[in-house]
């Protein structure tokens, strides 16, 4: 190992967690405005009215797409809720629930000096949780956004069959 070694990891261990940090931020965002969106959209809908001379068929469509269509909104929702949990193996402070499992001071200084020992390792630990996080947010991102597009796709449907 070179001299410049430890110093290029904890480089590259900071830059990880802070474009994970970005991507966070970034998901966040897309999640808030599109949610604004998927209030927004019904809002003006129902501002119109709802006709009543649609047939069953349509009135069903505009039904089966309504309720994904709000099942879609929660899940965008759940990206912008703040996480708690983590999946790491390695011990160590890395966010505030950490402190919130060990009340004890003392405890937690020791966890925090040992953390300080390696502070690659805590870099990468801090890495592994926020890409977890990541990951979730993404993945009900992009499930939110295919019930969204059903549901639209279902009230479009039910104008052309009304």
């Amino acid at each position: 190992m070179t001299p410049d070694a430890p110093e290029a990891a904890h480089y590259v261990a900071e830059r990880l967690l802070l474009t994970v940090r970005e991507d966070l931020g970034r998901a966040d965002v897309k999640a808030s405005i599109l949610l604004s969106g998927a209030v927004a959209v019904p809002a003006l809908a129902l501002g119109r009215g709802v006709p009543s001379e649609a047939s069953g068929a349509a009135t069903a469509l505009l039904a089966a797409g309504a309720a994904l269509w709000a099942v879609g909104t929660l899940l965008l929702l759940a990206v912008i809720l703040p996480r708690t949990g983590t999946v790491r193996s390695v011990p160590g402070p890395t966010y505030y629930a950490d402190v919130l499992r060990d009340t004890d001071l003392e405890a937690l200084r020791r966890a925090t000096a040992e953390a300080g020992a390696d502070r690659v390792s805590w870099l990468l630990t801090q890495f592994q949780d926020v890409s977890v996080i990541l990951s979730a947010k993404y993945r009900w991102l992009r499930r939110s956004m295919v019930l969204l597009g059903a549901g639209l796709l279902l009230a479009f449907l039910s104008a052309l069959v009304s």
